[in-house]
């Protein structure tokens, strides 16, 4: 994990709802393509490290994540966790997460379509401007 990540995982004062569903996003990320080199299950397991995870709660949070994901679909738990980050962080913050993300995702020096794909619906879902927004609030962003 480059000092970037490192600092940005400090500065971040995640909750552990929050630290849940980043690690979701990541978790599903990462299996996008269908295989998870190596060096993306370590990037992974660093990731969950730095935002302060238990090598239990790690396991923990990949059970709920797959348990997650065979109830609905990976869409639906994408579909969620940004929209429950794009809730309770302010861009700044979001803009974090996505730079985390895609280290995870260029982990194994390459990303795959797949992962960029997704990388990309997490961004404009993000950059959109909110529903809770006012017609005023949407027209001066």
């Amino acid at each position: 994990m480059d000092n970037t990540t490192r600092k940005l995982l400090k500065i971040l004062h995640l909750t552990p709802d929050q630290v849940y569903h980043v690690f979701c996003l990541a978790l599903c990320l990462v299996c996008s393509d269908g295989k998870v080199s190596d060096r993306e299950a370590e990037m992974l397991t660093r990731i969950g490290f730095g935002l302060g995870l238990s090598p239990q709660d790690i396991q923990s949070l990949l059970e709920n994540a797959k348990s997650a994901v065979a109830e609905t679909s990976v869409a639906d738990v994408v579909a969620y966790s940004v929209a429950s980050l794009k809730k309770s962080l302010d861009a700044e913050r979001l803009e974090g997460v996505r730079q985390i993300l895609e280290f995870i995702a260029t982990s194994d020096r390459h990303m795959s379509t797949e992962e960029r794909n997704l990388l990309q619906v997490i961004t404009d879902a993000w950059t959109a401007p909110s529903d809770s927004e006012t017609p005023s609030q949407k027209e001066s962003i």
